[in-house]
């Protein structure tokens, strides 16, 4: 009988649609914050059927992501983050389908490095995240600000690395009516104790894409996304999730002086 090492992997390609939507402002002095909302859709999962697929990546919810952070910018180079408190509402599937939904509250220390290399940006982006996960509940289309059922909890870690790439296009550097180009690589690995060397590796996500600046505040994104996921959660433990993501985003920046633009008029 082979052993799991030797088991070929088995590679599910899903479709995704995620929409984000990204709010932030400055607090006083170097601190700021930033609300995050995500909303995440798919089109299948869980037993893979080809006959549950639809090829409408926006078919089934798989996750409503909610998170705040506090930043402190100690110099251009270096900031300090923290997520004093994020939910994350998930879809559990089988059969290629939803079946339940479960919540997840996390805790997130954050420290982003940037390097400016002539017109090119490069954030090194370092994240750990301590997760509570709730119990699962019945299958509905939940709202993010839903809080979920804790009363039995499983508690996960998790370590996050982000190298990003942002060069501007049409100027020297960005500013009014930038179109940018950017992309990044982003590896997690799961930590804590008892993580065998199987589930080292949680997931691996690179993407691709454009982005326009309007002005300081307004921003637009249009990206592609492959995020690879090593559940090996089946009877072989070899399966492997490749979900085939278009990924948009609304960025609204620097809030305390659009309102203090609208109260002048």
């Amino acid at each position: 009988m082979p052993s799991v090492s030797q088991s070929p992997r088995r590679y599910y390609h899903i479709a995704n649609g995620w929409t984000d939507v990204n709010i932030s402002g400055k607090i006083a002095g170097k601190f700021s914050w930033q609300l995050e909302n995500q909303h995440r859709r798919q089109d299948m999962q869980g037993e893979y059927k080809s006959e549950t697929t639809t090829g409408n990546p926006y078919n089934n919810l798989n996750q409503h992501v909610f998170r705040p952070f506090i930043h402190y910018q100690l110099n251009p180079n270096v900031r300090f983050s923290l997520m004093p408190f994020g939910w994350i509402g998930s879809n559990r599937f089988a059969e290629g389908k939803p079946f339940a939904f479960f919540s997840e509250l996390r805790v997130s220390p954050q420290v982003i490095l940037t390097q400016n290399l002539g017109r090119l940006r490069v954030d090194h982006r370092f994240r750990y995240e301590f997760r509570w996960l709730g119990k699962n509940q019945e299958l509905n289309d939940k709202s993010f600000v839903y809080g979920g059922d804790f009363s039995e909890t499983s508690y996960r870690e998790r370590f996050r690395y982000q190298a990003k790439l942002t060069l501007p296009l049409n100027k020297a550097q960005m500013g009014d009516k930038t179109l940018y180009a950017q992309a990044y690589n982003e590896l997690f690995l799961n930590m804590g104790k008892n993580i065998g060397n199987l589930y080292l590796f949680d997931q691996n996500r690179v993407l691709v894409g454009f982005g326009y600046r309007l002005n300081h505040h307004y921003s637009v994104e249009a990206s592609y996304m492959q995020q690879t996921i090593f559940r090996f959660n089946n009877t072989d433990k070899n399966n492997v999730d490749l979900n085939n993501i278009l990924q948009l985003n609304f960025v609204l920046s620097n809030v305390e002086s659009l309102f203090k633009k609208t109260a002048a008029h």
